[in-house]
This record gives C-alpha cells, structure tokens and sequence, in this order.
C-alpha cells in the first residue's frame, strides 16, 4: 500500500514535492489557508484540508493543525519545503511523537543548526569562523564591541532570511541597533536573543548542497552554489558552479561542508553557507531543509534532492554516493518576485496574462496562472526561472531570452531587474559580490530598451517619469517609472511621485 506524504506548505514547493511523490509512487496530501483556496497546488494534491486563517500564525504556523491534518488524511509522512516551521526543531519532535516520519534532519540535529551560537561552537571545531559571541547582558555589549572592532553585524540567533540583522559601523549606532535586532527577532521568532560579530564587508555568499543518510555513514556533497546577488539579504540569483572558485578552493569548501555536517550528526538534505572573500571563507550557517535555489544543483548533477529526501526518510538510504557525482555544465536561477523591479516593493494584485518561456534547458518552477490573485500575506516570490547550458556563457543567454519571452501582465515583477543584472559588467566577468544591487548600472546607453522590458509586462497606464533633474542620474535609475495612475500612491516610494 502507497504511503502518504502531507507537504506541509504553500504554492511552488508543494507542487514540485508532489511531483516527485507521483514518481515514488508517494501519494501527495496539502493543507491551504483561506487565502489560498484557490492556490495552484491544491490541484497537484490527491486531497488537501482547509486548516484555517489567511495570516501564517493561523494556518501555516500553526504545528498543531498541521499534525492533526495529518492524521485525519490518514498520512505517514510529513515534509516542511522552505520557510514556515521547516526549520523549527519543535516540528520534527512532534512528528516522533504522533506516530509522523518527518522528512529533515532530526530534532538533535535541528537544534544545534537552529541555534546560530551552538552551530558556530560546532563548527568552529572544523572551520572558520568569523570572531563574534553572543550578546549576554546588555551592559557588555559595548566593551564586546571594542574587542571586536567595527564594522560589526547583529544576527538573530534562532532565526535568518535577513531577519535581525544589523550593520554597525560605529559606538554610537550600537544601542540602537541592539535594541532594533531583538525586537525584530522576538516578533519573527518568538526570541530576543542576539549575537554579534565582525562584519565582513561586500563577500560573496557561496553554499554547498549536503545529502546525508546518517543510517549509513553515507554523507555525500552536490557541489557548490553562488548565491551572492541579494537584495535586504534575501537571494534574487543563484548559480552553479561558482565562477569565483578554483577547483582546489571547491575541493576545500565541499569538504570543510562535509565535516561540518557529521559534527552536527546531519541527516537528509541540507545546505551549509559560507561567506567567502580573499581567497578565503568563512562558516556562516546550515540550512536545515530544501532550498529555494535547489533546482541549478539538479541541473547540473542530475540528481532529484526530493527523491533523496524521501528515500533517506523512508529508511531506503541514499541512491548515490559521491563518485556518482558528476557535474556537468552551469545553470543559473533567478527569482521572480511579484515586487517593483527597482525598489523591491511588493505588490500582490491579480494576474492577467501568464505566459511562461518555453525552451529546452529551461525549467519553471511556479505556482501561477492566468487570473490567480497573488495573497498579500506571504511571501513575494511567484516564480523561478531556471536556464541550464553547457557552460556559463550559454545559460546567460538562455536566461536572456527566456527573461525577454516571459509574460505576467498586471502586476509589477522583478523581472526588468533580472534582465539589467545579467548585463551588468560584474556578472558577465563574474567578479561581483554583494554590493552588486548598490553599485548597480543600467545595461545599455540604447533609450528604451528597459523600458520596453518592463512595459512589455506592466499595464498600459504606467508612465515613465522624464525630467532635466533625472538625466543627470545614473542610467539605472533613469529608468524609474510612475505608479500613481495605477497603484494607491501610499504604497509608493516618495522618489517615483511627478
């Protein structure tokens, strides 16, 4: 009899895991909030149940409901995708102890990982780490300060996705920076706790793809991803290989991923993160779960890392082993956010018209289509784009094209931003890190042409801004257009207004 698998999550995700299930021959379940009755990926489930509010903290947030409907859809497995409770330790405990096999790595595991201090102590066993402790006591912040030496960063210790971070740059920012970070941090992940280290200015942020069947003692590597091109520390474009690694430098980096992983007693899939810079890196964290960005990593190694997930889950153990494992070719990522492709605004609204690329070594992973409204309450992404070629070059232009031919009409996206990013100088030579977005120059003197991307998807009142003022702006920002006769003027930033 085919085991059921709950997936405990919203939109993309949910569709992609399903898929796989099908293929294991797994039967798929769901859960939907209000908002998401009409969501996509109820369609891609054998049944799914309505569990509640619009808001995360009704619905998707919510473990209790969650497991209860697992039960009452009679499932034996439940698997967390991204965000949400993926990496809440408390999710796989549960799990164990309603009878549930959770698809992650186990509550021991998630604890060290989830804990910023505990898996920097962990992994500072086996790598570098950048000089920085957590923040105790209020009172001895200052003189932790000095001894570290500024510029330095606050960081969440039970959170991420950019959540409580804070750059300092002198004393005089420090308390309230402080004061800022754990407040962020207590609402978003229900703990004030903060820890503080030397900030390292403009890395690249390089990540290793991790497989572990602890059972065993089989942990293996899919190589490296670069995921350096962010906007508020949330990724917009990953690709693989890395064009800043040398193969001595990636034998190095997968390696030192690997030792970290069996310090932590790893199992299931799961990402290890690295500031890298100078021809050296640095241990930054571990993603317990599936990243966003997995997709360039079965480009290119032709692995299923969801197939992975369930069979080392179902106690099968991996498939592979790390001789199997070999690279071919680059593939690229880049994240369509339902967002002002400028100011990274989010704008939900409904969708017109939805016409994805079509071409070979192209893959869309989304969970859009004509007249789906997007939800105001989660998440802007809507849609990745993912372009594999035979070598760096080739993907590039793929994803060109691929970004030129894709239509969403009726809701501002970031796609025009991708297109002026994968013409910039840096990206081409591969040279940039993470001030790319603030250093950001339009990618051609010819007039019109990001106009043109961007009114090929935009309604047809949106109004570009011309004045003697703007010309002398950089050529990016000469492209900036005018939301006013077609969006409330409350949701737009005071330098797009006439």
């Amino acid at each position: 009899m085919s085991k059921k698998v709950l997936i405990a999550n919203r939109g993309e995700i949910v569709i992609r895991i399903a898929r796989t299930c099908r293929k294991l021959e797994l039967i798929p379940y769901g859960i939907y909030s209000d908002a998401d009755k009409n969501s996509l990926h109820i369609k891609h489930c054998e049944q799914a149940m309505n569990i509640g509010g619009s808001i995360p903290s009704e619905s998707y947030l919510r473990i209790d409901k969650i497991i209860n409907a697992a039960k009452k859809l009679g499932c034996d497995l439940i698997h967390p995708g991204y965000g949400f409770h993926a990496e809440n330790p408390k999710f796989p405990e549960n799990c164990k102890k309603e009878g549930l096999i959770f698809i992650g790595p186990s509550h021991e595991a998630m604890s060290i990982s989830g804990d910023k201090v505990r898996a920097r102590k962990t992994a500072s066993n086996v790598a570098p780490v950048v000089d920085g402790e957590e923040i105790s006591k209020e009172s001895n912040t200052v003189e932790l300060a000095e001894r570290l030496g500024y510029p330095l960063i606050l960081k969440a210790v039970e959170g991420g996705g950019g959540r409580g971070l804070r750059i300092v740059r002198s004393s005089q920012q420090l308390n309230d920076a402080c004061i800022s970070s754990k407040n962020e941090s207590l609402i978003s992940f229900g703990s004030s706790r903060v820890y503080i280290e030397k900030y390292v200015e403009n890395p690249r942020h390089i990540e290793v793809q991790i497989l572990a069947d602890a059972a065993n003692s089989n942990i293996i590597h899919l190589e490296e991803r670069e995921c350096t091109i962010q906007r508020r520390h949330q990724k917009l474009i990953e690709e693989t290989p890395s064009p800043a690694l040398t193969l001595e430098m990636r034998k190095r980096i997968t390696e030192t991923a690997i030792a970290i992983m069996k310090e932590i007693g790893y199992e299931n899939a799961g990402t290890v993160e690295f500031l890298f810079k100078d021809g050296k890196f640095y241990f930054m964290e571990v993603n317990a779960r599936i990243q966003v960005e997995h997709p360039i990593t079965e480009a290119v190694t032709g692995v299923d890392i969801v197939e992975q997930q369930l069979n080392i889950a179902l106690g099968n153990g991996l498939s592979i082993k790390q001789q199997d494992i070999k690279p071919k070719g680059h593939a690229i990522e880049c994240r369509i956010n339902a967002e002002h492709p400028i100011s990274f605004v989010p704008f939900p609204g409904t969708i017109k018209k939805f016409t994805p690329p079509e071409e070979d070594g192209v893959r869309i992973d989304t969970a859009l289509y004509a007249g789906y409204t997007i939800p105001t309450f989660y998440d802007s992404l809507i849609a990745k784009l993912i372009c594999f070629g035979n070598d760096r070059r080739e993907a590039t232009e793929k994803m060109k094209r691929s970004l030129l031919s894709f239509r969403i009409s009726d809701v501002p996206t970031t796609i025009p931003f991708h297109i002026s990013a994968l013409h910039d100088r840096r990206f081409v030579a591969g040279t940039y890190d993470t001030s790319f977005i603030d250093k950001m120059k339009s990618f051609s003197s010819k007039e019109g042409e990001i106009a043109a991307a961007i009114l090929s998807i935009l309604p047809k009142r949106t109004e570009f801004i011309k004045s003697e003022e703007e010309e002398k702006q950089d050529p990016w920002m000469k492209s900036r257009f005018d939301w006013i006769d077609v969006f409330d003027v409350s949701h737009t930033p005071s330098r797009w207004a006439k």
